[in-house]
């Protein structure tokens, strides 16, 4: 009696393509917060605006993702909105204040539309609200489309 067993190759590319989308995201982090520390030595933070605003098409897509982006003191108040819809699959996104607390968290699976919004009044609670935000978009076998904005004012 013979016995095969056949073991599944890890793709050596993969790996080494996952290890490159690490150096990357830390090579950003870091250029983002040298920038920022560049900007408050110099006194020159950046005025309030569109801080950011993703839109994205996602045919069969499974991946993790995360956006992040800054409010400073200067922003009064913040309009945030997180928009989508999955016509297969399943799709989480997450908004996460700088205090690491989640504001928000929509869910859509096979053919759910969600919409979200919120603006909050910066100029309050600056402590709570100053720094940097991050959205978490979680896909899993999805085709559909999301959008992610916020607006400082």
């Amino acid at each position: 009696m013979v016995i095969f067993l056949f073991a599944k190759a890890q793709d050596p590319h993969a790996e080494i393509q996952k290890q490159a989308e690490k150096f990357h995201k830390k090579m950003e982090s870091a250029m983002k917060d040298m920038r920022d520390e560049m900007k408050q030595n110099s006194g020159q933070e950046a005025e309030p605006g569109n801080l950011v605003q993703e839109h994205q098409k996602l045919h069969n897509n499974t991946s993790q993702k995360e956006i992040e982006f800054r409010v400073n003191r200067k922003t009064d108040q913040l309009e945030l909105s997180i928009n989508g819809h999955s016509t297969i699959g399943n799709m989480e996104i997450e908004l996460l204040t700088p205090n690491g607390n989640k504001m928000a968290s929509i869910h859509m699976k096979n053919g759910n539309y969600a919409s979200w919004s919120r603006v909050v009044n910066v100029k309050e609670n600056h402590s709570e609200f100053t720094g940097n935000w991050k959205f978490t978009i979680k896909t899993e076998n999805v085709t559909g489309e999301f959008t992610l904005r916020a607006n400082g004012n």
